[in-house]
């Protein structure tokens, strides 16, 4: 594996420190993740613009993370499945992740149908059945919702792959 730095302001690009310390001033301490991305300007801010506009999705936070990390255990990503001590403490999004992460069922049937949808797309690189695409929109969900899935993937897409690339280590920050 070819190493990657983890910046920090005084070793990041200058186009990528500017950004870095938007995101540091809207978030606290920034993960790995991002300071492996730093490394590239364009990659870092793809993020964080994809993050953003996630952020206005219809899905609510708990979809957005059903998405999120299903799409990650799909691309069988270390960094994006573990445990995620910036999440806080919101139990029904650690037992959502837990339970996506050990392969068991989820028990709110929507978020269910929300996570059998996620790892159709991913699994069929968007090629998904019709059936699944049914099944989907009967448990509620809009053709909005079908393309903010798909714009999450992206974004887990894009991390995935670069920490598979840079082997970004595990995030060891508080709460």
């Amino acid at each position: 594996m070819i190493p990657f730095q983890l910046h920090d302001m005084e070793t990041a690009p200058n186009p990528s420190r500017a950004i870095m310390a938007d995101m540091q001033r809207n978030g606290g301490e920034l993960p790995n993740l991002l300071r492996t991305l730093a490394e590239s300007p364009v990659a870092i801010d793809a993020y964080r613009q994809l993050a953003t506009l996630l952020s206005r999705a219809s899905l609510t936070p708990i979809e957005q993370q059903v998405v999120y990390v299903t799409a990650a255990h799909a691309n069988q990503c270390h960094y994006c499945t573990a445990p995620n001590p910036m999440l806080g403490d919101d139990a029904q999004a650690d037992e959502v992740t837990a339970a996506i992460r050990h392969g068991q069922r989820l028990v709110d049937v929507r978020l269910q149908a929300l996570r059998r949808f996620t790892a159709a797309m991913t699994e069929h690189r968007g090629w998904v059945p019709e059936a699944d695409v049914e099944s989907f929109l009967r448990a509620g969900f809009t053709r909005e919702n079908l393309l903010e899935v798909i714009t999450g993937i992206a974004l887990v897409t894009l991390s995935s792959y670069a920490n598979h690339v840079t082997a970004t280590p595990l995030d060891h920050l508080s709460a």
